[in-house]
């Protein structure tokens, strides 16, 4: 057995308390507490220290969230409409008129006297 994962597998054998979850949960609420605690008092070469570290983790925090978002976004087709380009339903009236002017020229239609379709 791997030095270190002696945790784990009692872990494994006799699982957790009933309140693990939950308890890791408000420890996690409460380190944001401390965090700012310790901003607060640490000086000198630790604080800037500090400051950098805090400053890249929301840097990345904010990459992250820009990825998510632009995951999420509706996006317009990138390749756009081209020079000229009639939308769909124009070419629709197109065909209409086009089928009129058809129906009205031909003069079988007219004489056999059947009705307008």
């Amino acid at each position: 057995m791997p030095q270190g994962e002696h945790i784990e597998l009692h872990r494994k054998r006799h699982g957790q308390k009933f309140d693990h979850h939950e308890r890791k949960r408000k420890k996690e609420a409460r380190e944001v507490h401390k965090r700012s605690q310790f901003a607060q008092k640490v000086r000198g070469l630790k604080s800037k220290i500090y400051t950098k570290k805090r400053h890249a983790e929301k840097a990345s925090m904010k990459k992250t969230i820009a990825m998510h978002q632009e995951r999420d976004n509706k996006h317009k087709a990138e390749d756009g409409a081209k020079a000229g380009a009639v939308p769909a339903y124009l070419l629709d009236r197109e065909q209409v008129r086009t089928m009129l002017h058809s129906y009205s020229a031909s003069p079988s239609i007219k004489s056999s006297g059947c009705a307008w379709p």
